[in-house]
């Protein structure tokens, strides 16, 4: 039995042709229809993988926050004790110059009076010379 087509006419190569082409047409569109709505499925999935991996983001974000003021704290405490530290070796330091100038004074003075006494001794051991004579 030979194909007839709606007109009641002989199937040509021609109408094969159209009628495959058609079908095949219908059935790319239908096979790329499935094949992009599992490529869309695939990226939600993934885009809901990728907010969770966000989420966890932003959760360490906190966490690093948190340590950081953590560390500004300490920071700022170890600041303050150094500069009592430091104000601390200020005031020795200032102590120590005040005595060594106070000792290098001390010295100049036990100097002359050094060389006075000898100044003495000399005078009184001539005059005992001059005395004994």
């Amino acid at each position: 039995m030979l194909g007839k087509n709606k007109d009641d006419q002989f199937v040509t190569k021609k109408d094969l042709e159209e009628t495959l082409e058609k079908t095949l047409d219908k059935a790319l569109a239908s096979q790329s229809k499935v094949i992009l709505e599992a490529v869309d499925y695939g990226f939600r999935k993934n885009d809901k993988k990728f907010e969770g991996i966000d989420r966890q983001f932003e959760v360490a974000a906190e966490r690093f926050d948190k340590i950081d003021k953590k560390f500004e704290k300490v920071d700022e405490q170890i600041k303050e004790k150094f500069d009592k530290v430091l104000s601390g070796q200020d005031k020795i330091c200032k102590q120590l110059t005040d005595l060594q100038t106070e000792n290098k004074s001390g010295m100049k003075i036990y100097k002359r009076q050094d060389k006075k006494l000898e100044n003495h001794k000399r005078r009184i051991e001539r005059l005992e010379l001059k005395l004994s004579v």
